[in-house]
């Protein structure tokens, strides 16, 4: 009886000296509203945007979960929601996470209590529908690595240094299994994994897990941050090749401007002028960009368009709806192969969400204007 209740004491404890801090992730085309109105004098903003965001009036944090706090967890989720006419949240997807799989319901539960003063266009309450935000799961008093992880990330840059990836990729399997990381941990671990991709050459895998060794790297203060600058940078420099290299034009432009604006990263952005300009010029061109997507982890894959018309070809599975999620209007579809999606210029910078069985392959082919 007195050890049960001893247990009870420290599940207390760890739930008060746990935190759930909600970051508000900035999509592409907040930065396009972002730049007209700063360009724009005053008295002329009324002019160029008829669109007024919807105001948060309530926002619940999600519970630490229980069996997490117990054994120390931290993590991160990633999502993104609707706000309909009425303020309230809609269709919440998780995007990504990192730790406990338990903080995804809690955070799932969480968002679907939050509210909103509703998104005002032309005067009459309208859809907000390309929101995003991170959740971070984190415990008090917790700074850094434990011994087990320190000494087994150590083994495994040695067998990465020294070519034998097979032993390497074993101890990163053992770094994996483990289950009371935090989010220091979830930080180092992703980015061995992307390190172990880059040497396997799978380069969706390391895209992936770079994104996650920020995602978890975010969820630090500034004070306590796992990686120093100069790394952060170079993920940056990567996550835009990789990005590009796939013809995920929109997110590459996007890693890119994140790498100008930090400091510190001058020279990374610097190395990587001129693949811009190709990226930029390839949007403009009178080419059609094809973008290979597969649901090979999930059911459902977002895709961020560079241009405002796209078809699906090469289909291979069953591709079921596509839902496109734009800064004031969204529109859901049955698939149908080979016709093409007109998206008005007002609509904004667009989210495309694709949802079916896993296994199905197929082609996103963003269309030239000609």
């Amino acid at each position: 009886m007195k050890m049960q209740q001893n247990l009870l004491s420290l599940v207390a404890a760890s739930l008060l000296s746990s935190t759930v801090l909600a970051q508000d992730i900035k999509l592409p085309c907040d930065d396009v509203v972002d730049k007209a109105l700063a360009e724009t004098a005053p008295a002329e903003v009324k002019s160029i945007t008829a669109f007024t965001p919807a105001k948060t009036l309530t926002r619940v944090d999600p519970k630490y979960p229980v069996s997490a706090a117990r054994k120390g967890h931290e993590g991160w989720v990633k999502m993104s929601y609707v706000i309909d006419e009425q303020g309230n949240v809609q269709d919440p997807i998780v995007e990504d996470h990192g730790g406990n799989k338990a903080f995804k319901q809690k955070a799932l539960t969480a968002l679907k209590k939050w509210t909103f003063e509703p998104a005002m266009k032309d005067g009459k309450p309208t859809q907000q529908c390309h929101q995003g935000v991170q959740f971070d799961f984190t415990m008090g008093g917790q700074t850094g690595a434990s011994r087990q992880f320190i000494s087994l990330y150590r083994d495994f840059q040695e067998f990465i240094g020294s070519g034998d990836i097979q032993a390497a990729e074993t101890i990163l399997e053992r770094m994996h299994a483990r289950t009371n990381t935090n989010r220091y941990e979830n930080a180092w671990l992703y980015s061995a994994d992307a390190r172990l991709a880059s040497e396997l050459d799978d380069p969706k895998r390391e895209l992936k897990s770079l994104g996650r060794a920020l995602a978890s790297s975010n969820s630090h203060s500034v004070k306590e941050n796992s990686f120093k600058p100069a790394f952060i940078a170079y993920v940056h420099q990567r996550i835009f090749i990789l990005n590009a290299s796939f013809a995920y034009y929109a997110r590459a432009l996007e890693s890119a401007e994140k790498l100008e604006n930090m400091e510190g990263g001058e020279e990374r952005y610097e190395q990587i002028k001129d693949s811009i300009e190709i990226v930029r010029n390839h949007i403009t061109s009178k080419e059609n960009i094809f973008v290979s997507i597969s649901l090979e982890d999930d059911e459902q894959h977002f895709h961020t368009l560079a241009r405002n018309k796209f078809a699906f070809v090469d289909i291979e599975g069953e591709l079921e709806t596509v839902e496109v999620r734009c800064e004031s209007h969204r529109e859901k579809f049955t698939v149908a192969e080979s016709y093409i999606w007109n998206i008005p210029d007002a609509w904004g910078q667009c989210r495309v969400l694709m949802e079916g069985q896993k296994g199905t392959a197929f082609s996103l082919v963003e269309v030239a204007q000609s």
